[in-house]
């Protein structure tokens, strides 16, 4: 990871879900999330809004569905939600 990309920051839900994959898996997940936060501002497959209204990227990448938000105030990429498909 660059100096400047953001630091990606899993809520529990999507810990749980990456805790649960087979350890390729699991590398192959960071390093999609690794991808997603060298480049926090690209625009996901389509967007929906949380409970405040903020807009909430949702990114189909390798047979996950990876739903963030880059919070620019703290360089943080917030995944909130990462389903396998």
């Amino acid at each position: 990871m660059a100096a400047d990309d953001y630091e990606p920051v899993l809520s529990s839900k999507a810990w749980e879900l990456l805790c649960s994959l087979s350890r390729r898996r699991q590398q192959l997940l960071i390093r999609l999330i690794q991808q997603v936060a060298a480049c926090p501002a690209q625009v996901g497959d389509y967007q929906t809004r949380d409970s405040t209204g903020r807009k909430l990227e949702n990114l189909r990448l390798d047979g996950f569905l990876i739903t963030y938000w880059a919070d620019g105030a703290v360089n943080e990429l917030r995944v909130l939600d990462i389903i396998e498909l």
